[in-house]
């Protein structure tokens, strides 16, 4: 296949804390689509969903009725000290497990068509005292879609957070 036209999903995260005194801080970092979502897309675009065992969580016999990203998971388990941990695209769940799992509005770029965006806010009495430093893209069969890894950011009662994950299909 040319380079120049396969199909690559790629993507970022963009996160607004905002504190109750009203200060706002804004970051963003990459995420790395996993195995489980490149699968899945595959399957979706032939019409073959549960043909593949990583991606279907059944019986491969029984079909998957219908696949879409419907949450964010966060974890807090993604750093090696201060670094965050590389994410390999054969990961199957967070490198701990989840301190929150949040369900995504989610909804296709009017500016850029093809681009897939997901949404989901950690309110003020979210996951309080917890250092986030990892999250992932959940679908509806609980397979992880892609997953990122950042540096360490505290949720308390007085931040609330927004995240705005965006997957680009170039």
């Amino acid at each position: 296949m040319n380079e120049q036209t396969a199909i690559r999903t790629i993507g970022d995260v963009h996160c607004i804390i905002e504190y109750r005194n009203g200060k706002r801080y804004e970051m963003g970092f990459p995420n790395t689509v996993l195995l489980g979502g490149r699968e899945a897309l595959a399957q979706v675009l032939t019409n073959t969903l549960g043909t593949c065992p990583s991606v279907n969580s059944s019986v491969a016999t029984n079909l998957v009725p219908s696949l879409y990203i419907n949450a964010m998971q966060f974890g807090n388990n993604g750093l090696d000290g201060e670094t965050p941990k590389v994410v390999s695209p054969k990961r199957t769940s967070l490198f701990g497990p989840p301190v929150a799992t949040k369900l995504v509005n989610s909804y296709v770029s009017q500016n850029v068509t093809t681009q897939a965006v997901f949404t989901t806010t950690l309110l003020f009495d979210d996951a309080v005292d917890i250092y986030l430093s990892e999250m992932a893209l959940q679908m509806t069969n609980n397979v992880l879609y892609s997953m990122t890894t950042f540096p360490k950011i505290k949720k308390t009662a007085e931040t609330q957070i927004t995240f705005n994950w965006t997957l680009n299909f170039i």
